[in-house]
């Protein structure tokens, strides 16, 4: 009887072994977290285990989190730090630093003026021009279904996001191994927002050469704007309609200075439709003839910048 119950025992005993790791693999996997992707991504170029290993990525971060993933991402001499937790103001400081590293500055920055979110109305007026910014150049693009949530405090989750889309932005702005300015050349810049039902275009031409260069245009036309919709048909021209004096004109462009132009397009096509929505191309060519008998590279004339109606 003794042993019926003693081989009973050992029966029960291996089937509960055998049992166990049946029923272990039985369990539902953990689901990966929406960010673990973007810690990953970071992880293979940066040590950022100090920030992220064990940590709760629904938790919410502490400014002294936030400065050492700034400094083992993007800036290690960074002592700056958000004004507070927020996401609006993680964002707007993540978006100084991008223009920090890229040569801009956010206050020169044009933005279109559209609706973003629906609750842009509750983004701080101190942060709204950052948060428009960080959208545009893909750094954040809020919470989903067009909610930004400006007031809540930033999760570790979001945190490893912004820094990758952030050191991201960065690159793409300034190729790798490429200055962002180069010597010796001239480069045209513009940008662009909405004022009084007005597309206004601020173009500008920069001079990074180290000696003032002389620079000629043939007529009272300086630069020529073209504006083309999604399916690449013209709908502004900047010189149609306009007459220009054909005398010579001659500029001397000192180094790191400036010469700046302004343009306005009321949103109407060719045919005299008002536009309101749908996104469009503008192309400016600044038409330098001569610069003292130099050739000047088409592609330093050149620039396009693209942009979208919503009302």
């Amino acid at each position: 009887m003794k042993r019926n119950a003693f081989v009973l025992l050992i029966v029960l005993v291996l089937v509960v072994c055998l049992s166990a790791p049946a029923f272990a693999d039985s369990q539902p996997a953990r689901p990966v977290h929406w960010a673990q992707k973007f810690i990953d991504e970071l992880a293979l170029e940066h040590d950022i285990d100090s920030v992220f290993m064990d940590v709760d990525l629904n938790a919410y971060i502490t400014i002294e989190d936030f400065q050492k993933i700034v400094r083992l991402v993007l800036d290690e001499g960074y002592e700056g730090a958000p004004d507070s937790v927020m996401r609006e103001a993680v964002v707007h400081e993540f978006t100084r630093l991008w223009a920090d590293k890229t040569g801009n500055n956010l206050d020169e920055i044009v933005t279109v003026q559209m609706i973003i979110y629906t609750d842009t109305d509750k983004i701080d007026p101190k942060y709204n021009h950052s948060v428009t910014i960080a959208y545009m150049k893909d750094i954040a693009r809020g919470r989903g279904q067009g909610i930004f949530d400006p007031k809540t405090k930033t999760t570790y989750g979001e945190l490893a996001t912004l820094a990758y889309f952030t050191e991201k932005a960065i690159r793409d702005e300034i190729k790798p191994g490429v200055p962002s300015i180069v010597a010796g050349k001239l480069e045209t810049r513009v940008s662009c927002g909405i004022m009084d039902d007005n597309v206004v275009f601020n173009i500008q031409l920069m001079s990074h050469y180290t000696r003032p260069v002389d620079l000629t245009f043939s007529s009272g036309q300086q630069f020529e704007l073209v504006i083309t919709d999604e399916a690449g048909k013209e709908v502004y021209r900047y010189s149609d309609g306009k007459f220009f004096t054909l005398a010579l004109i001659n500029k001397t462009l000192n180094p790191g200075e400036i010469l700046s132009w302004k343009d306005e397009w009321d949103m109407t096509d060719k045919d005299g439709i008002k536009l309101t929505s749908g996104n469009y191309k503008a192309t400016i060519n600044i038409l330098v003839y001569d610069m003292g008998g130099e050739k000047v590279d088409d592609s330093e004339l050149t620039t396009t910048i693209e942009f979208s109606l919503n009302k």
